[in-house]
């Protein structure tokens, strides 16, 4: 696998877990891994290969771990299963413009709004709004996003 198709996993995995929540500085990691990856300028095998992914500044020996079963099996357990662990309409939302993790996780906790369907029903009904951060033109965006 590619360090650009690991860092896309790396990046998605931070906003998983910014959409269930979790501890800011552990999503952040994974945006700064990603970006930490992207940048590399030596071959990410050679540093795979020789086990100096931790000596990177921004890559942990957690992050490292991850990095390494993604290059060598394809596939990474943990990301498999954090993804099963979200609501397949929570990730279909983070595709609509302007909706991002928080603005997910917001309509969700707060409305139990799970699907694009009823995110679109909520927004013709105005039930957005109430919400800290939205308002009439969110609800707008949102909608035209949708369509």
């Amino acid at each position: 696998m590619q360090k650009d198709e690991i860092a896309d996993i790396l990046k998605e995995i931070g906003v998983f877990l910014e959409l269930k929540g979790e501890n800011p500085f552990k999503t952040r990691a994974y945006q700064n891994g990603a970006r930490t990856l992207e940048s590399l300028t030596e071959p990410l095998a050679k540093l795979v290969e020789e086990e100096r992914l931790g000596d990177i500044k921004g890559i942990g020996k957690a992050l490292a771990e991850k990095i390494t079963e993604l290059a060598t099996t394809g596939r990474l357990a943990y990301y498999d299963e954090l993804k099963a662990s979200i609501l397949a309409g929570l990730i279909a939302m983070l595709n609509i413009p302007g909706l991002g993790p928080k603005k997910v996780k917001a309509v969700y906790s707060k409305l139990g709004i799970e699907t694009v369907e009823a995110l679109e029903q909520a927004c013709k009904d105005s039930q957005l709004a109430v919400l800290p951060g939205f308002g009439k033109k969110t609800e707008s965006k949102i909608l035209e996003g949708i369509e």
